[in-house]
């Protein structure tokens, strides 16, 4: 098979042919579903071989695949859940995808189902970009979670983080597609596991049926479906995997009384999570919602773009296709899209390499093409066709649907036996079970995570330019309504935005420094807010260290191997902040993995993402310094 572009930061689409039962992958030759009836096919080998729909008996069912296509089997499981199981009940599904469908052939090869088309109408309306990494989807209200991992199959599973009830081994044949089936892949496959997951597959390839009972799995052959004379039932009786001592440790679920201390996007987010899952938590928010860095009145959806495929890279273009969604399926977005000029003299070639890299929403745009776009002269630039503007305060408020926070300003933070303690000057909150700290600079002294501030303006001018799109480059400019643009945003370090007079001639040389012919007349309104960043400009997300944490990790951190103990040293709050400006675009999904954490569900990113966002890292770095 032909090996995928390791320097893109998107898998190549399946390359197809359309014979009479349907797709056919040129790469390997091989069928998506059989000709004879694939949804019976599907419903025979995985939901009947995997034991469905009697194993829809808890509040919450796992179920992890390999070979996502067309998202047949995906579908038939979701039919089948949203008949038979409880109304409260969720389901997640988790599935690996090497060389993804394009939304049309997928379009195409589902038709053939027609009793389907209601459940794959929103599927196909949300369809994952082809970006390297794992993309969250929510359907059916929320009750149904699909997490597609694009990658090699044994790359995706080893960066996993979940215990699957059931496995649909559903890639292209062994003899066909020898890449997948990989010697490691069992062992993944049993670290993934729940006693007694049952584990289906078409195929009854002697290495298969090998690499499965080595791993733990007891392997049966049973009649097979259509021509197939057979396939397997396997069912995972091996020991339960130990998870080794992490300084990155994921949260662990937990319940009872949640506190979040924040008013702005990141508390918000997080509390259309918890509320997803019929949990409401308690919010602390010192002036109420959409205050802070959130309370602009304009702003911009945009990715934040890197060349190389890393990790953090990964998380974070997944994170903006969720804000994306999200978003845009309430209404709340205007995705006309954003043109990223270039704001140093390498720019322009870094630009144009990204344009290679990201997938086809992304464009090139030479001088007369982009001028076109804005309706003003213009340099060339990257056209991000899914980004573009919205209103914050619309958002937040949307997010929480209601939900009045406590008006207080929590100024300390103490733990006990019986759980976290809120102080506001005389006024005492608690015990929680769970505290939250998602509020930004404001919120800072509370964390044992130091952050940085940038404070930052935007103004609203009266102009003549006609500007049809936002641009930016460093700084930005919106339309904001007949004859007015949005210029923002100036950066001074410092926790204290300049005085309007100021702030106002720093925006008017911003618009000024523009790689776009734009006029700015009057200033109408300007607003001020405080940024929280770290040094490396990538967001806190996770468990904080504690006062042991040192004493656990300083000997792993400088020569390898494991402390004693299991996840020592992450005792502190949660933390979701240090969004710097990419609160909106990164918030969502970063609120999204932390209640799936606390919930006791699939990780929404990868285990090497979740470390390099993770708050430990900072003093992880101290320590491997000698610190």
């Amino acid at each position: 098979m032909a090996e995928d572009d390791p320097s893109t930061l998107k898998r190549s689409h399946a390359v197809l042919s359309w014979g009479e039962g349907g797709p056919v992958s040129d790469l390997s030759g091989d069928v998506y579903f059989s000709a004879e009836n694939g949804l019976e096919e599907t419903r025979s080998v995985f939901l009947q071989g995997a034991g469905f729909p009697e194993r829809f008996q808890d509040d919450l069912t796992i179920v992890g695949e390999l070979g996502f296509g067309t998202g047949l089997n995906f579908l038939a499981l979701t039919q089948l859940f949203l008949a038979h199981a409880k109304s409260t009940a969720r389901l997640h599904f988790v599935t690996v995808e090497g060389w993804p469908m394009r939304r049309e052939d997928a379009s195409r090869a589902l038709a053939a189902f027609p009793e389907l088309q209601a459940l794959a109408l929103p599927l196909l309306a949300n369809w994952p970009s082809p970006h390297k990494g794992p993309h969250r989807i929510m359907l059916a209200g929320g009750r149904v979670v699909l997490t597609v991992f694009h990658d090699e199959s044994e790359a995706a599973l080893a960066n996993m983080e979940f215990k699957a009830d059931a496995w649909f081994l559903d890639g292209f044949s062994p003899a066909k597609n020898p890449d997948m089936w990989t010697a490691g892949l069992f062992s993944h496959l049993a670290r993934l596991s729940k006693p007694g997951a049952p584990a289906a597959t078409f195929t009854v390839a002697g290495f298969v049926r090998r690499g499965l009972a080595e791993a733990g799995f007891a392997v049966e052959k049973r009649p097979g479906f259509g021509r197939k004379r057979e396939r397997l039932e396997a069912i995972f009786n091996g020991p339960p995997n130990m998870v080794p001592p992490s300084g990155f440790a994921r949260i662990k679920p937990a319940s009872g009384e949640v506190a979040i201390v924040g008013g702005g996007i990141a508390a918000a987010c997080l509390v259309e999570a918890f509320r997803r899952r019929g949990r409401t938590p308690t919010v602390f928010a010192d002036g109420g919602w959409a205050c802070g860095a959130s309370g602009a009145p304009l702003g911009l959806l945009t990715p934040r773009l890197e060349a190389a495929d890393r990790p953090h890279n990964r998380a974070l273009l997944a994170a903006f296709d969720y804000a994306l969604t999200l978003y845009r399926d309430r209404g709340w977005l205007d995705a006309g899209g954003v043109l990223r000029c270039a704001d140093n003299p390498n720019g322009q070639a870094r630009l144009q390499g990204l344009a290679e890299r990201l997938d086809d929403r992304f464009e090139w745009l030479e001088t007369d093409q982009a001028s076109n776009r804005l309706g003003t002269q213009s340099q060339a630039g990257l056209w991000m066709g899914p980004a573009g503007s919205f209103t914050p305060a619309e958002i937040v408020t949307g997010l929480v649907e209601g939900l009045r926070p406590v008006d207080a300003k929590i100024d300390r933070i103490a733990k006990s036996d019986e759980g976290w303690h809120l102080q506001s000057g005389a006024r005492s909150f608690g015990p929680f079970a769970t505290l939250i700290l998602a509020g930004g600079y404001p919120s800072s002294s509370l964390g044992p995570v130091a952050l940085e501030a940038t404070a930052g303006q935007v103004a609203c001018f009266e102009t003549p330019t006609r500007l049809k799109a936002a641009a930016a480059w460093g700084g930005y400019a919106a339309p904001y309504g007949a004859g007015r643009v949005l210029i923002g945003a100036t950066h001074i370090k410092g926790d204290r935005p300049a005085v309007p007079q100021t702030g106002e001639a720093d925006l008017r040389q911003l618009a000024q420094s523009a790689p776009v012919d734009l006029a700015v007349g009057t200033r109408r309104e300007i607003w001020g807010g405080v940024r929280a960043a770290v040094a490396d400009r990538l967001p806190l997300c996770g468990l904080t260290p504690d006062e042991t944490f040192h004493a656990h990790w300083r000997s792993t951190a400088k020569r390898g191997g494991l402390a004693d103990g299991t996840e020592l040293g992450l005792s502190g709050p949660i933390l979701l902040t240090a969004f710097g400006a990419r609160g909106f675009a990164h918030a969502p999904l970063l609120a999204e993995e932390i209640v799936s954490a606390l919930t006791g569900e699939p990780s929404a990113l990868q285990r090497d993402s979740l470390q390099v966002l993770h708050p430990a890292r900072i003093a992880w770095r101290n320590l491997k310094r000698g610190a």
